[in-house]
This record gives structure tokens, C-alpha cells and sequence, in this order.
């Protein structure tokens, strides 16, 4: 009598179910890189957008007045916020400018990116 070889049912189920395991893993781990790329890419517009304000007031002629301003702006389709605050320094013949960039309505207390300069009186 000849025997008919191949795998057990048993043998079948474990192996479906190492790769419904493997499965989920890479899955998980494919979700966690998207958004950690849509992090890094609203960051990346936060950063330009600072850095755009803030070359706009160190090309200004006039010296920045002390105070906070706040707008907001639309970006690539979202909304953000754009906080400038002046201060004065120690030193008088300078004003320190802090930039804060962030989302409206997500997290307007913790900013996606902080830019701080001195700018002096010339």
C-alpha cells in the first residue's frame, strides 16, 4: 500500500497562523512609518513657514516692535497658526524674536517648531 505524503491539517494551521502573526507585525509597523512621515512632513512645513516669517522681519528696515502678534495662515490645506513675540534683551541695541508655528485646533499650547533670534538696532 503506498502512503500519500503532505502536511497535517495541524501542521497547516500553525504555519497560517506564524503568518497572520508575521502578517499584523508588518502591518503595524508599515502604519507607525506612515505617520511618522506625515509628522515630519507637517514639521517640515512648520519650519519652512517660520523660516519664511522670520526673513521677512530681519529684511524689514524698521526695528520689530515689542509685543506678540498672532495670524493664521493656510498651508498645503491646513490651517495654522503663526505667533511672533518681541521682546527686549538685556542688552538695549537688541530685541529677541520667538516664532511659534503651529496646527489650529491641535495643540496651539505645544507648537510644532519654535524659532528664537536676537535682532539688533542698525
Amino acid at each position: 500500500m503506498r502512503r500519500i505524503r503532505g502536511f497535517t491539517l495541524l501542521e497547516v494551521l500553525v504555519a497560517l497562523a506564524i503568518l497572520a502573526l508575521s502578517a499584523a507585525a508588518v502591518l503595524r509597523q508599515t502604519q507607525l512609518s506612515v505617520k511618522q512621515q506625515q509628522q515630519l512632513e507637517l514639521k517640515s512645513y512648520a519650519l519652512w513657514m517660520a523660516d519664511d516669517v522670520l526673513a521677512t522681519m530681519l529684511a524689514q528696515t524698521q526695528w520689530p516692535p515689542v509685543g506678540r502678534n498672532q495670524q493664521t495662515q493656510t498651508y498645503q490645506n491646513q490651517q495654522w497658526q503663526i505667533t511672533t513675540d518681541v521682546q527686549p534683551a538685556p542688552d538695549p541695541q537688541l530685541r529677541k524674536i520667538e516664532i511659534d508655528i503651529a496646527i489650529v485646533g491641535e495643540g496651539e499650547d505645544k507648537p510644532l517648531v519654535q524659532l528664537m533670534t536676537y535682532r539688533g538696532e542698525y
